[in-house]
């Protein structure tokens, strides 16, 4: 199979790219009708620098040409506005983008926004401590999942402009899988971000540290975790989007929340992020996904 070309540089794509009307731009055009042409826009899932991540583990497995933007912890809330959906949908008319592939939702539920959602249980206030399904109906409440479904909304409604001018053009997001290792911090080595590392120390976690004040144990918080992943992220964010009613097929999901792998703390590199080989495991899946939206005449091209 031939190689991937990637960036994570407009600038360099440009140039990969060429002008409209040029040889250049008539080969890589001609490389394409057969190849995909993918964009990644994503958090830390796809952009994280600290080893091969979900979206360069999927870029492995792919023959064409693809770009990669996003921030590692950045909320969907951040990367998903408006102004840049419309950016970003000019350049995806501009080049002959298949698919666009969207990371994004879970740390909008941790951290400082998990926080303020629990704001009555965090120090120095001490609330009774409560169950799993006692929490997830206070994050419900609290709108932050339809927050998110509507950043996600908002970039449906601006590619919906490319989708009109390329029908089989199509948009793949997907779940997370259930975390295991609650409470694990992410190690952060000279080995995976070089000398910064001495400066940064461990980070996380970023679901228990906030938890540990209203749920009663680390089981508690993995049954919270769950409940917000899949009958939260999943059911109420991606599903809705994917009904047959919404986006004329332009939207669809992989899902991830029954990878059998995942079910071991060995799949785990912290709290919520897998391994590079959990990664791995997760981009086949993903591919498999990819595959089934592409033109008949590029599939092989996706392993």
């Amino acid at each position: 199979m031939d190689a991937m070309t990637w960036t994570t540089q407009w600038e360099t794509w440009r140039s990969l790219m060429g002008p409209h009307g040029s040889r250049q731009r008539q080969q890589v055009e001609a490389l394409l009708a057969t190849r995909p042409c993918l964009l990644y826009w994503g958090d830390s899932w796809f952009s994280t620098p600290l080893y091969l991540n979900l979206a360069r583990q999927s870029l492995l497995r792919i023959a064409g040409m693809a770009m990669l933007i996003g921030k590692p912890g950045a909320t969907a809330a951040e990367l998903f506005t408006a102004a840049k959906a419309r950016n970003y949908t000019a350049r995806l008319k501009s080049s002959p983008f298949d698919a666009v592939c969207l990371s994004a939702g879970g740390n909008d539920q941790l951290s400082e926004r998990l926080a303020k959602i629990f704001a009555a249980w965090m120090p120095p206030h001490a609330q009774p401590k409560i169950g799993a399904r006692d929490a997830f109906d206070i994050l419900l409440e609290s709108g932050s999942l339809d927050g998110v479904r509507n950043r996600y909304a908002t970039v449906l409604d601006a590619f919906g402009a490319v989708q009109g001018i390329r029908p089989h053009f199509r948009v793949l997001g997907h779940t997370y899988a259930p975390i295991q290792r609650i409470g694990v911090p992410a190690d952060l080595t000279l080995a995976n971000i070089g000398l910064v590392a001495w400066l940064k120390g461990d980070v996380g976690p970023w679901l228990w540290r906030v938890m540990q004040h209203v749920l009663e144990d680390a089981s508690q918080a993995r049954a919270f975790a769950r409940l917000l992943m899949l009958d939260g992220f999943r059911d109420r964010v991606l599903k809705p989007l994917a009904s047959p009613g919404q986006y004329g097929g332009l939207f669809s999901y992989t899902d991830f929340t029954e990878v059998p792998e995942a079910a071991a703390d060995a799949f785990w590199h912290d709290e919520i992020h897998p391994t590079e080989a959990g990664f791995a495991v997760l981009a086949k899946v993903m591919n498999q996904g990819l595959r089934t939206l592409m033109p008949v005449g590029k599939r092989w091209a996706i392993s």
